[in-house]
Protein backbone atom coordinates (compact mmCIF):
# COMPACT_ATOMS: atom_id res chain seq x y z
CA UNK A 1 0.00 0.00 0.00
CA UNK A 2 1.18 3.20 -1.11
CA UNK A 3 -1.34 6.45 -1.14
CA UNK A 4 -5.00 6.67 -1.19
CA UNK A 5 -6.93 10.09 -2.15
CA UNK A 6 -9.63 11.33 -1.71
CA UNK A 7 -11.75 14.48 -1.91
CA UNK A 8 -8.52 17.22 -1.28
CA UNK A 9 -6.57 14.75 0.69
CA UNK A 10 -3.91 12.56 -0.20
CA UNK A 11 -2.98 9.92 2.56
CA UNK A 12 0.71 8.52 2.94
CA UNK A 13 0.24 5.17 4.39
CA UNK A 14 3.28 4.30 5.55
CA UNK A 15 4.34 7.84 6.62
CA UNK A 16 0.88 7.78 8.50
CA UNK A 17 -0.13 11.33 7.49
CA UNK A 18 -2.95 13.36 5.91
CA UNK A 19 -1.63 15.91 3.04
CA UNK A 20 -3.54 18.67 1.40
CA UNK A 21 -1.52 21.01 -1.09
CA UNK A 22 -1.53 23.64 1.47
CA UNK A 23 -0.94 21.47 5.01
CA UNK A 24 0.15 17.99 6.84
CA UNK A 25 -1.45 16.55 9.46
CA UNK A 26 0.00 13.62 11.35
CA UNK A 27 -2.36 11.12 12.44
CA UNK A 28 -1.42 8.96 15.85
CA UNK A 29 -2.29 5.48 15.72
CA UNK A 30 -5.54 4.62 16.44
CA UNK A 31 -7.13 7.64 14.53
CA UNK A 32 -5.22 6.00 11.50
CA UNK A 33 -5.87 2.50 11.30
CA UNK A 34 -9.81 3.73 11.63
CA UNK A 35 -9.24 5.35 8.48
CA UNK A 36 -7.68 2.69 7.04
CA UNK A 37 -10.02 0.19 7.83
CA UNK A 38 -12.71 2.92 6.42
CA UNK A 39 -10.84 3.71 2.98
CA UNK A 40 -10.95 0.13 2.62
CA UNK A 41 -14.74 -1.14 3.25
CA UNK A 42 -15.82 2.88 1.17
CA UNK A 43 -19.39 2.38 0.69
CA UNK A 44 -19.90 -0.46 3.54
CA UNK A 45 -20.69 -0.54 7.27
CA UNK A 46 -17.71 -0.85 9.25
CA UNK A 47 -19.01 -1.99 12.64
CA UNK A 48 -17.44 -1.34 15.80
CA UNK A 49 -17.03 -4.63 17.20
CA UNK A 50 -14.87 -4.95 13.84
CA UNK A 51 -12.87 -1.57 14.87
CA UNK A 52 -12.71 -3.18 18.53
CA UNK A 53 -10.71 -6.27 17.10
CA UNK A 54 -8.71 -4.39 14.53
CA UNK A 55 -7.43 -1.96 17.54
CA UNK A 56 -7.28 -3.97 20.54
CA UNK A 57 -5.83 -7.90 21.03
CA UNK A 58 -8.53 -10.12 23.80
CA UNK A 59 -7.79 -9.32 27.15
CA UNK A 60 -6.80 -5.65 27.11
CA UNK A 61 -8.04 -3.32 29.87
CA UNK A 62 -9.77 -0.72 27.59
CA UNK A 63 -12.82 0.99 27.89
CA UNK A 64 -13.69 0.15 24.26
CA UNK A 65 -16.52 2.39 23.77
CA UNK A 66 -14.81 5.81 24.44
CA UNK A 67 -11.70 5.02 22.94
CA UNK A 68 -13.19 4.40 19.80
CA UNK A 69 -15.09 7.56 20.02
CA UNK A 70 -12.17 9.15 20.52
CA UNK A 71 -10.14 7.92 17.97
CA UNK A 72 -12.99 8.50 16.03
CA UNK A 73 -13.15 12.52 17.01
CA UNK A 74 -9.49 12.89 16.12
CA UNK A 75 -10.16 11.70 12.76
CA UNK A 76 -13.00 13.50 12.18
CA UNK A 77 -10.77 16.73 13.51
CA UNK A 78 -8.16 15.85 10.95
CA UNK A 79 -10.46 15.47 8.02
CA UNK A 80 -12.68 18.76 8.96
CA UNK A 81 -15.57 16.52 9.13
CA UNK A 82 -18.67 17.14 10.95
CA UNK A 83 -20.89 14.46 12.99
CA UNK A 84 -24.05 16.47 12.63
CA UNK A 85 -23.65 16.80 8.77
CA UNK A 86 -20.69 14.27 7.58
CA UNK A 87 -19.26 14.63 4.45
CA UNK A 88 -16.83 11.98 4.94
CA UNK A 89 -17.63 9.60 7.55
CA UNK A 90 -21.82 9.02 8.38
CA UNK A 91 -22.17 7.47 12.15
CA UNK A 92 -24.82 4.89 12.30
CA UNK A 93 -26.38 4.41 15.10
CA UNK A 94 -25.62 1.34 17.16
CA UNK A 95 -24.01 -0.13 14.22
CA UNK A 96 -20.77 1.40 13.13
CA UNK A 97 -19.33 3.99 10.26
CA UNK A 98 -19.98 4.12 6.54
CA UNK A 99 -17.15 6.26 4.44
CA UNK A 100 -19.04 8.23 1.89
CA UNK A 101 -16.66 9.67 -0.67
CA UNK A 102 -14.75 7.96 -3.64
CA UNK A 103 -11.43 6.86 -2.70
CA UNK A 104 -8.52 6.11 -5.35
CA UNK A 105 -5.56 3.84 -4.68
CA UNK A 106 -1.92 4.01 -6.30
CA UNK A 107 -1.68 1.21 -9.00
CA UNK A 108 0.84 -0.39 -6.58
CA UNK A 109 -2.01 -1.19 -3.99
CA UNK A 110 -2.75 -4.54 -3.73
CA UNK A 111 -6.81 -5.96 -2.75
CA UNK A 112 -7.47 -7.68 0.08
CA UNK A 113 -9.58 -8.79 2.73
CA UNK A 114 -10.97 -6.73 5.91
CA UNK A 115 -8.91 -9.14 8.06
CA UNK A 116 -5.88 -8.65 5.72
CA UNK A 117 -6.33 -5.01 6.01
CA UNK A 118 -6.37 -5.44 9.58
CA UNK A 119 -2.52 -7.26 9.45
CA UNK A 120 -1.21 -4.82 7.36
CA UNK A 121 -2.64 -1.71 9.48
CA UNK A 122 -0.29 -3.18 12.11
CA UNK A 123 2.89 -3.75 10.19
CA UNK A 124 2.93 -0.14 8.43
CA UNK A 125 2.24 1.50 12.42
CA UNK A 126 5.27 -0.92 13.97
CA UNK A 127 7.44 1.42 12.34
CA UNK A 128 8.06 4.70 15.54
CA UNK A 129 6.83 7.67 14.28
CA UNK A 130 10.47 9.91 14.65
CA UNK A 131 10.88 13.12 12.85
CA UNK A 132 12.50 12.89 8.86
CA UNK A 133 15.80 12.74 7.67
CA UNK A 134 18.40 15.88 8.26
CA UNK A 135 21.91 16.24 7.63
CA UNK A 136 23.70 17.60 10.40
CA UNK A 137 26.25 20.32 9.81
CA UNK A 138 29.22 20.20 12.71
CA UNK A 139 27.38 17.37 14.85
CA UNK A 140 29.07 13.77 13.91
CA UNK A 141 30.89 13.19 17.06
CA UNK A 142 27.65 14.34 19.03
CA UNK A 143 25.68 11.36 16.80
CA UNK A 144 28.51 9.09 17.28
CA UNK A 145 28.72 9.22 21.34
CA UNK A 146 24.69 8.94 21.04
CA UNK A 147 25.29 5.93 18.67
CA UNK A 148 27.99 4.44 21.11
CA UNK A 149 25.59 4.45 24.23
CA UNK A 150 22.66 3.13 21.64
CA UNK A 151 25.03 0.12 21.28
CA UNK A 152 25.33 -0.35 25.28
CA UNK A 153 22.15 -0.42 25.91
CA UNK A 154 21.01 -3.03 23.59
CA UNK A 155 23.64 -5.04 25.45
CA UNK A 156 21.63 -4.76 28.40
CA UNK A 157 23.94 -1.82 30.28
CA UNK A 158 21.07 1.08 30.61
CA UNK A 159 22.20 4.35 29.35
CA UNK A 160 21.16 8.07 30.20
CA UNK A 161 22.68 11.23 28.36
CA UNK A 162 22.18 14.83 28.60
CA UNK A 163 22.34 16.86 25.36
CA UNK A 164 23.15 20.39 26.76
CA UNK A 165 23.70 23.91 25.07
CA UNK A 166 22.87 27.35 24.92
CA UNK A 167 19.41 28.51 23.43
CA UNK A 168 19.56 27.86 19.91
CA UNK A 169 22.49 25.53 19.95
CA UNK A 170 20.75 22.59 18.10
CA UNK A 171 19.77 20.26 20.93
CA UNK A 172 16.58 19.27 19.64
CA UNK A 173 17.77 19.09 15.88
CA UNK A 174 20.22 16.43 17.64
CA UNK A 175 17.85 14.56 19.17
CA UNK A 176 15.85 14.30 16.69
CA UNK A 177 18.13 13.44 14.11
CA UNK A 178 19.43 10.34 16.25
CA UNK A 179 15.60 9.22 17.30
CA UNK A 180 15.44 8.82 13.10
CA UNK A 181 18.80 6.76 12.68
CA UNK A 182 18.05 4.33 15.95
CA UNK A 183 14.52 3.77 14.35
CA UNK A 184 16.45 2.72 10.94
CA UNK A 185 19.31 1.01 12.56
CA UNK A 186 17.32 -1.07 15.50
CA UNK A 187 14.72 -3.31 14.57
CA UNK A 188 12.06 -3.39 16.90
CA UNK A 189 12.85 -0.26 19.42
CA UNK A 190 10.48 1.66 20.83
CA UNK A 191 10.68 5.11 21.10
CA UNK A 192 8.77 7.47 23.23
CA UNK A 193 8.75 11.49 23.84
CA UNK A 194 8.14 13.57 26.49
CA UNK A 195 8.26 17.50 26.04
CA UNK A 196 8.27 19.78 29.46
CA UNK A 197 6.90 22.99 29.51
CA UNK A 198 7.70 26.21 31.29
CA UNK A 199 4.68 26.37 33.82
CA UNK A 200 3.62 30.06 35.17
CA UNK A 201 1.04 28.34 37.03
CA UNK A 202 2.21 25.61 37.95
CA UNK A 203 3.62 22.16 36.89
CA UNK A 204 1.80 18.97 36.57
CA UNK A 205 4.16 16.04 38.56
CA UNK A 206 5.81 13.99 36.17
CA UNK A 207 4.44 15.51 32.68
CA UNK A 208 7.14 13.96 30.81
CA UNK A 209 7.19 10.80 31.93
CA UNK A 210 3.49 10.73 31.37
CA UNK A 211 3.44 11.86 28.18
CA UNK A 212 6.25 9.72 26.95
CA UNK A 213 3.86 6.43 29.06
CA UNK A 214 0.80 7.64 26.80
CA UNK A 215 2.42 7.37 23.45
CA UNK A 216 3.65 3.70 24.15
CA UNK A 217 0.36 2.78 25.60
CA UNK A 218 -1.03 3.87 22.23
CA UNK A 219 1.55 2.68 20.15
CA UNK A 220 2.28 -0.33 17.65
CA UNK A 221 2.86 -2.55 21.11
CA UNK A 222 -0.05 -0.93 23.51
CA UNK A 223 -1.44 -4.37 24.46
CA UNK A 224 1.98 -5.16 26.03
CA UNK A 225 2.37 -1.32 27.14
CA UNK A 226 -0.80 -1.53 28.85
CA UNK A 227 -0.19 -5.90 30.34
CA UNK A 228 2.78 -4.41 32.02
CA UNK A 229 1.68 -1.78 33.91
CA UNK A 230 -1.12 -3.38 34.92
CA UNK A 231 0.90 -5.89 36.60
CA UNK A 232 3.63 -3.92 37.84
CA UNK A 233 2.68 0.03 37.96
CA UNK A 234 -0.84 0.27 38.96
CA UNK A 235 -0.16 3.82 40.29
CA UNK A 236 0.96 5.03 36.73
CA UNK A 237 -1.65 3.13 34.56
CA UNK A 238 -4.79 5.12 36.86
CA UNK A 239 -3.45 7.97 35.47
CA UNK A 240 -4.54 7.27 32.17
CA UNK A 241 -8.24 6.14 32.77
CA UNK A 242 -9.13 6.09 28.98
CA UNK A 243 -7.48 2.66 28.98
CA UNK A 244 -9.38 1.56 31.24
CA UNK A 245 -13.15 -0.15 31.81
CA UNK A 246 -14.87 1.41 34.66
CA UNK A 247 -14.85 -1.76 36.82
CA UNK A 248 -10.99 -2.40 36.27
CA UNK A 249 -10.64 1.51 36.92
CA UNK A 250 -12.29 0.82 40.33
CA UNK A 251 -10.30 -2.04 41.00
CA UNK A 252 -7.10 -0.24 40.30
CA UNK A 253 -7.95 2.70 42.58
CA UNK A 254 -8.60 0.50 45.45
CA UNK A 255 -5.79 -1.12 44.98
CA UNK A 256 -3.64 1.74 45.08
CA UNK A 257 -4.73 3.71 48.27
CA UNK A 258 -2.38 5.31 50.25
CA UNK A 259 0.00 4.68 47.71
CA UNK A 260 3.31 6.86 48.13
CA UNK A 261 6.07 8.63 45.57
CA UNK A 262 8.26 6.12 46.61
CA UNK A 263 6.17 3.60 45.48
CA UNK A 264 5.60 5.05 42.56
CA UNK A 265 9.64 5.23 41.52
CA UNK A 266 9.93 1.56 42.36
CA UNK A 267 6.73 0.40 39.64
CA UNK A 268 7.93 2.40 36.98
CA UNK A 269 11.59 0.72 37.05
CA UNK A 270 10.01 -2.10 37.16
CA UNK A 271 7.65 -1.51 34.35
CA UNK A 272 9.88 -0.14 32.23
CA UNK A 273 12.32 -3.51 32.56
CA UNK A 274 9.56 -5.75 31.96
CA UNK A 275 9.23 -3.84 28.69
CA UNK A 276 12.42 -3.90 28.20
CA UNK A 277 12.89 -7.55 28.63
CA UNK A 278 10.54 -8.01 25.08
CA UNK A 279 13.19 -5.37 23.09
CA UNK A 280 14.95 -1.63 23.48
CA UNK A 281 13.57 1.62 24.61
CA UNK A 282 14.59 4.84 23.62
CA UNK A 283 12.81 7.57 25.94
CA UNK A 284 13.55 11.25 25.22
CA UNK A 285 12.69 14.17 27.83
CA UNK A 286 12.50 17.78 26.00
CA UNK A 287 13.70 20.81 27.79
CA UNK A 288 14.00 19.33 31.35
CA UNK A 289 15.37 22.63 33.04
CA UNK A 290 11.27 23.18 33.10
CA UNK A 291 10.20 19.50 35.01
CA UNK A 292 9.46 19.09 38.14
CA UNK A 293 11.79 17.59 40.92
CA UNK A 294 9.73 14.24 40.64
CA UNK A 295 10.67 13.75 37.46
CA UNK A 296 14.36 14.55 37.94
CA UNK A 297 13.64 11.69 41.12
CA UNK A 298 12.68 9.17 37.76
CA UNK A 299 15.47 9.66 36.10
CA UNK A 300 17.66 9.43 39.23
CA UNK A 301 16.26 6.36 39.98
CA UNK A 302 15.88 4.52 36.36
CA UNK A 303 19.82 5.41 36.01
CA UNK A 304 21.16 4.15 39.64
CA UNK A 305 19.05 0.66 39.24
CA UNK A 306 21.01 -2.51 38.97
CA UNK A 307 19.01 -4.60 36.82
CA UNK A 308 19.32 -5.56 33.17
CA UNK A 309 17.75 -3.17 30.71
CA UNK A 310 17.98 -2.47 27.23
CA UNK A 311 17.05 1.16 28.07
CA UNK A 312 18.27 4.39 27.22
CA UNK A 313 17.45 8.03 28.05
CA UNK A 314 18.33 11.21 26.05
CA UNK A 315 17.42 14.24 27.76
CA UNK A 316 18.52 17.80 26.76
CA UNK A 317 18.39 21.19 28.92
CA UNK A 318 20.06 24.82 28.61
CA UNK A 319 22.46 24.47 31.61
CA UNK A 320 22.27 28.37 32.04
CA UNK A 321 18.48 28.21 33.52
CA UNK A 322 19.55 24.76 35.54
CA UNK A 323 22.20 26.65 37.38
CA UNK A 324 20.48 30.38 37.82
CA UNK A 325 17.61 28.47 39.09
CA UNK A 326 19.12 25.94 41.41
CA UNK A 327 17.11 23.14 40.02
CA UNK A 328 18.07 19.69 41.23
CA UNK A 329 19.38 18.63 38.02
CA UNK A 330 22.25 19.83 38.22
CA UNK A 331 23.32 18.43 41.01
CA UNK A 332 21.98 15.10 40.26
CA UNK A 333 23.90 15.37 36.39
CA UNK A 334 26.81 16.10 38.67
CA UNK A 335 26.70 13.25 40.64
CA UNK A 336 25.98 10.59 37.83
CA UNK A 337 28.99 11.85 36.13
CA UNK A 338 31.61 11.45 39.33
CA UNK A 339 30.02 7.47 39.35
CA UNK A 340 29.88 7.34 35.42
CA UNK A 341 26.40 6.35 35.40
CA UNK A 342 25.47 9.18 32.60
CA UNK A 343 27.02 10.74 29.59
CA UNK A 344 26.95 14.76 28.86
CA UNK A 345 27.11 15.71 25.24
CA UNK A 346 27.98 19.57 25.01
CA UNK A 347 27.37 21.23 21.95
CA UNK A 348 29.19 24.21 21.52
CA UNK A 349 29.03 27.03 18.41
CA UNK A 350 29.63 25.84 14.87
CA UNK A 351 33.47 26.81 13.48
CA UNK A 352 33.67 28.99 10.75
CA UNK A 353 34.54 26.14 8.46
CA UNK A 354 31.02 25.01 9.65
CA UNK A 355 29.35 27.50 9.04
CA UNK A 356 31.41 27.29 5.41
CA UNK A 357 30.08 24.06 4.81
CA UNK A 358 26.65 24.54 5.64
CA UNK A 359 26.89 27.80 3.03
CA UNK A 360 28.19 26.10 0.32
CA UNK A 361 25.53 22.99 0.90
CA UNK A 362 23.09 25.61 0.11
CA UNK A 363 25.26 27.31 -3.58
CA UNK A 364 24.26 24.58 -6.14
CA UNK A 365 28.01 24.07 -6.58
CA UNK A 366 28.63 27.65 -7.00
CA UNK A 367 31.99 29.17 -5.41
CA UNK A 368 30.99 30.51 -1.90
CA UNK A 369 32.00 34.53 -2.03
CA UNK A 370 34.97 35.39 -0.08
CA UNK A 371 34.61 36.01 3.32
CA UNK A 372 30.97 35.27 3.56
CA UNK A 373 31.57 32.42 6.23
CA UNK A 374 33.33 34.79 8.36
CA UNK A 375 31.00 37.38 8.20
CA UNK A 376 28.46 35.22 9.27
CA UNK A 377 30.05 33.68 12.11
CA UNK A 378 31.45 36.74 13.23
CA UNK A 379 28.02 38.21 13.59
CA UNK A 380 26.66 34.83 14.77
CA UNK A 381 29.16 34.07 16.34
CA UNK A 382 28.72 30.69 15.16
CA UNK A 383 24.74 30.00 17.07
CA UNK A 384 22.60 27.97 14.64
CA UNK A 385 19.57 29.54 15.61
CA UNK A 386 20.74 33.50 14.57
CA UNK A 387 22.46 31.81 11.56
CA UNK A 388 19.30 30.08 10.35
CA UNK A 389 17.35 33.53 11.26
CA UNK A 390 19.79 35.80 8.95
CA UNK A 391 19.82 33.14 6.11
CA UNK A 392 16.32 33.30 6.19
CA UNK A 393 16.09 37.01 5.89
CA UNK A 394 18.18 36.88 2.87
CA UNK A 395 15.71 34.55 1.42
CA UNK A 396 13.19 36.68 2.12
CA UNK A 397 14.88 40.18 1.20
CA UNK A 398 14.75 39.81 -2.52
CA UNK A 399 10.76 39.65 -2.04
CA UNK A 400 9.57 41.74 0.38
CA UNK A 401 12.31 44.24 0.36
CA UNK A 402 13.95 45.77 3.71
CA UNK A 403 10.53 44.98 6.01
CA UNK A 404 12.36 41.29 5.64
CA UNK A 405 15.71 42.17 7.59
CA UNK A 406 13.59 44.31 10.00
CA UNK A 407 11.54 41.56 10.50
CA UNK A 408 14.45 39.36 11.43
CA UNK A 409 16.23 41.83 13.44
CA UNK A 410 13.32 42.39 15.69
CA UNK A 411 12.39 38.43 16.49
CA UNK A 412 16.22 38.05 17.44
CA UNK A 413 15.79 40.98 19.81
CA UNK A 414 12.69 39.79 20.89
CA UNK A 415 15.13 35.98 21.91
CA UNK A 416 17.49 38.21 23.39
CA UNK A 417 15.14 40.13 25.84
CA UNK A 418 13.30 36.75 25.95
CA UNK A 419 16.06 35.39 27.39
CA UNK A 420 17.38 37.62 29.92
CA UNK A 421 14.23 38.23 31.10
CA UNK A 422 14.06 34.59 31.69
CA UNK A 423 17.38 34.46 33.78
CA UNK A 424 17.29 37.76 35.71
CA UNK A 425 13.64 37.86 36.86
CA UNK A 426 13.50 34.89 38.92
CA UNK A 427 13.14 34.82 42.44
CA UNK A 428 16.38 33.79 43.65
CA UNK A 429 18.06 33.91 41.12
CA UNK A 430 21.50 36.17 39.99
CA UNK A 431 20.61 38.78 37.20
CA UNK A 432 22.59 38.35 33.50
CA UNK A 433 24.73 41.00 33.48
CA UNK A 434 25.11 42.79 29.65
CA UNK A 435 23.75 40.96 26.74
CA UNK A 436 23.39 37.29 26.38
CA UNK A 437 23.93 37.71 22.54
CA UNK A 438 23.70 40.74 20.28
CA UNK A 439 21.17 40.40 17.23
CA UNK A 440 22.65 39.08 13.85
CA UNK A 441 23.29 42.40 11.77
CA UNK A 442 20.56 42.16 8.79
CA UNK A 443 21.70 40.16 6.05
CA UNK A 444 21.03 42.27 3.08
CA UNK A 445 24.68 43.81 4.72
CA UNK A 446 26.31 40.45 3.79
CA UNK A 447 25.49 40.27 -0.07
CA UNK A 448 24.04 36.84 -0.16
CA UNK A 449 22.84 37.48 -3.27
CA UNK A 450 23.69 38.05 -6.73
CA UNK A 451 25.15 42.43 -7.21
CA UNK A 452 23.75 43.87 -10.44
CA UNK A 453 26.49 45.82 -12.37
CA UNK A 454 26.16 47.99 -15.49
CA UNK A 455 26.50 45.80 -17.90
CA UNK A 456 23.61 42.73 -15.82
CA UNK A 457 25.65 40.50 -15.04
CA UNK A 458 26.10 39.69 -11.19
CA UNK A 459 29.59 40.61 -9.71
CA UNK A 460 28.97 38.25 -7.31
CA UNK A 461 27.71 34.80 -7.76
CA UNK A 462 23.98 33.95 -6.52
CA UNK A 463 23.82 31.94 -3.41
CA UNK A 464 20.24 31.27 -2.73
CA UNK A 465 19.87 29.67 0.71
CA UNK A 466 16.94 28.00 1.74
CA UNK A 467 17.08 28.47 5.79
CA UNK A 468 13.44 27.58 6.33
CA UNK A 469 14.19 23.83 5.40
CA UNK A 470 16.05 23.44 8.66
CA UNK A 471 13.49 21.63 10.82
CA UNK A 472 16.58 22.58 14.20
CA UNK A 473 18.49 24.80 14.90
CA UNK A 474 21.71 22.81 14.32
CA UNK A 475 22.25 23.40 10.53
CA UNK A 476 21.19 20.70 7.57
CA UNK A 477 22.36 21.74 4.20
CA UNK A 478 19.41 23.46 2.66
CA UNK A 479 17.02 21.22 0.72
CA UNK A 480 17.52 18.14 3.39
CA UNK A 481 14.50 18.19 5.36
CA UNK A 482 11.34 19.40 5.83
CA UNK A 483 10.32 23.04 5.89
CA UNK A 484 9.48 24.51 9.82
CA UNK A 485 10.60 26.85 12.03
CA UNK A 486 13.90 26.62 12.81
CA UNK A 487 13.63 28.92 15.90
CA UNK A 488 10.59 27.21 17.13
CA UNK A 489 12.53 23.61 16.80
CA UNK A 490 15.32 24.14 19.27
CA UNK A 491 14.27 25.00 22.91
Amino acid sequence: MGRARFGPFELDVRAGELRTPDRRVRLQQQPFQILMLLLDSAGEVVTREEIQRALWSDGTFVEFEHSIGTAMKKLRQALGDDAADPRYIETLTRRGYRWLVPVEWEASRTGGSRGMMSASIRHEADEPQVPGHVRLVGRDRALGDLRACLRRALDGKRQIAFITGESGIGKTALADEFQRQAAADVPGIRIARGQCVEGYGGKEVYYPVLEALGQLCRGPSADAVVHALAAEAPTWLIQFPALLKPEHRESLQREILGATRERMLREIGDALETITSEGPLLLAFEDIQWTDYSTVDVISALTRRRASAKLMVIATYRPVDVVLSDHPLNTLKQDLLVHELCREIVLTPLSEAEVAEYLTAGSSGKRLPEGLAGLVHRHSEGNPLFIVAALRSADRAPHEGRAADAGSGERQRRLVLCQRERHSGRPGSRAVRGPLREPVAPVSHFALGGVPSATGRDRVPSLRVRACSVPGSALSPPGGGTQGDAASKDR
